[in-house]
C-alpha cells in the first residue's frame, strides 16, 4: 500500500504541530484517492505533438529578463524559446480547443516565433528608476 507511507508522514506532521487537523484531513483525503480515480482525472494530452514536431530543427534563441536593484538584488532568468513548442506541444486538447475559441490561435503564433526572434532587434523593455533599479527583457539570439 503505497498510500500508507504518506498517511503515516502526515499523522506525525500533525502530532508534531506542523500542520493543523484540518490541514491533516485535507490530505488524508487527498492521499486516499485511488489511483484509477486519479488517473481518470488527468487532461488529456493534445494530438498536436507530431503536428508541431520541429523535424530535428531546434528554435534557436533565448527569453531573457534582467533585473538589477539599486539595493544589490540581482534576478537573471532565461528561458529557451524553444519550451515554447514544447509547452505547446504538452497542453491539454481540451485548453487548446478553449483558446482558439476565444480567437487565439496558439499554434500559429507557436510556429511563427523563429520569424519574431529574426524580427526583434533591440530590446523589448529597458527601464532605469530613479531611485537605480533596472529592468531589461530581451531576445538573445
Amino acid at each position: 500500500m503505497p498510500n500508507e507511507k504518506e498517511k503515516k508522514q502526515i499523522l506525525v506532521m500533525l502530532e508534531q504541530g506542523k500542520i493543523t487537523a484540518e490541514q491533516a484531513e485535507k490530505l488524508l483525503r487527498a492521499v486516499d484517492v485511488p489511483e484509477s480515480e486519479s488517473e481518470s482525472k488527468r487532461p488529456e494530452p493534445s494530438k498536436n505533438l507530431d503536428k508541431l514536431s520541429t523535424g530535428g530543427v531546434k528554435i534557436k534563441g533565448k527569453f531573457k529578463v534582467e533585473v538589477e536593484s539599486a539595493d544589490g538584488d540581482n534576478v537573471m532568468i532565461t528561458l529557451p524559446l524553444m519550451l515554447a513548442k514544447l509547452a505547446f506541444n504538452m497542453m491539454p486538447a481540451q485548453k487548446l480547443n478553449e483558446i482558439k475559441s476565444n480567437g487565439v490561435d496558439i499554434e500559429q503564433i507557436v510556429n511563427n516565433i523563429e520569424e519574431f526572434i529574426d524580427m526583434v532587434d533591440e530590446d523589448i523593455v529597458n527601464v532605469e528608476s530613479a531611485n537605480g533599479d533596472k529592468v531589461r527583457i530581451y531576445i538573445e539570439k
